[in-house]
């Protein structure tokens, strides 16, 4: 008996917190038969507006995205679709709810790099490298003073001096960088800055301003910090794993 009522308190408990967090977002974006009706335009500008960065969309449609990714199944986008010739009706309403509360729910990612995500990782130790003798701050020096340790910076000038990385090398590569994106200091704004000034940079400095930044926040930057520095080098951050 005792077993059976913590069951019960504890799916009264999940069944609030999923009614909270619906409830949020209704009111939020003042969720009405209209929004409904509009739906193809309420999902996507929702959605834009609760993710912390583009990436959590792959920067693309948002229904398409939603789509690909099986974050909106069939069954829910043919739902969608019949509401442009219905009248909205209570139970509409509830559905499209749900599924906005379940899509937005599913969006949040913290960025983690596999191996099939170094696009050319010879080219990338090599340009950090590089790039980490130039005076003017920049991502690379600011990694190899600041985020790595001196073991694991002479580990990639190592790496660089090789003809070519094995898929061991690869790995070892593949592991430093997942640490360096863990680490608070590895985001600078102005070793960024000097690199490109743009509205995705200006996104993450933005992030990274916040009291009490978040550990799914701090990864993000760091994650698209890396990926902006050296995009020729990594698969869209997107498809990085999570």
């Amino acid at each position: 008996m005792k077993k059976l009522a913590i069951v019960l308190i504890l799916a009264t408990l999940m069944g609030c917190s999923s009614t909270v967090s619906r409830q949020e977002l209704v009111t939020k974006y003042h969720i009405n038969k209209e929004s409904v009706k509009n739906w193809d335009k309420t999902i996507p500008a929702v959605v834009q507006k609760e993710s912390l960065i583009e990436d959590w969309y792959g920067g693309e449609d948002v229904l398409f995205y939603l789509r690909k990714t099986g974050k909106l199944d069939e069954k829910d986008a043919e739902f969608l679709k019949s509401l442009k010739t219905k009248q909205i009706t209570p139970e509409d309403q509830e559905r499209f709810e749900e599924i906005l509360t379940k899509s937005v729910s599913k969006l949040p990612r913290e960025f983690y790099l596999k191996d099939e995500n170094l696009k050319d990782p010879k080219g990338l130790v090599d340009f950090m490298v590089r790039q980490s003798y130039i005076r003017m701050d920049n991502p690379s020096n600011h990694i190899a003073k600041e985020v790595a340790t001196e073991d694991e910076w002479k580990e990639i000038v190592e790496l660089s001096k090789q003809k070519d990385l094995n898929e061991k090398d690869t790995k070892k590569l593949r592991k430093l960088l997942n640490k360096f994106i863990k680490r608070s200091e590895f985001f600078d704004a102005k070793s960024w800055y000097n690199i490109e000034v743009s509205p995705r940079v200006i996104e993450i400095v933005n992030i990274s301003k916040k009291e009490n930044e978040t550990k799914l926040e701090k990864n993000n930057v760091n994650a698209k910090a890396l990926y902006i520095a050296y995009p020729e080098y990594f698969s869209k951050l997107e498809k990085w794993d999570n």
